[in-house]
């Protein structure tokens, strides 16, 4: 069967009544948070992921609440984006 290169997006909802999504995108995976503690993790991982001994994953919030988690050729392109080597 084939299957749509487009982005595919699934809401979750956590059981504070909270809701996020996940979105499969062709270069990334993009979360889109509202929990407050799920956006505080995401924010700490970011430092650890995005370390000078690693080239990838690549990890980048932007608009606050929204992560995107780029791997492979992606995740090279948008380091060297952000003049990161």
């Amino acid at each position: 069967m084939a299957r749509s290169r487009g982005a595919t997006a699934r809401a979750l909802r956590d059981p504070d009544g909270s809701r996020g999504t996940v979105r499969v995108e062709e270069e990334c995976l993009e979360l889109d948070v509202a929990n407050p503690r799920e956006i505080r993790v995401l924010r700490g991982w970011v430092g650890r992921v995005n370390g000078p001994a690693y080239s990838q994953p690549y990890l980048v919030e932007g608009p606050p609440g929204r992560f995107r988690l780029y791997v492979g050729e992606a995740a090279e392109r948008v380091r060297t984006r952000h003049g990161i080597l």
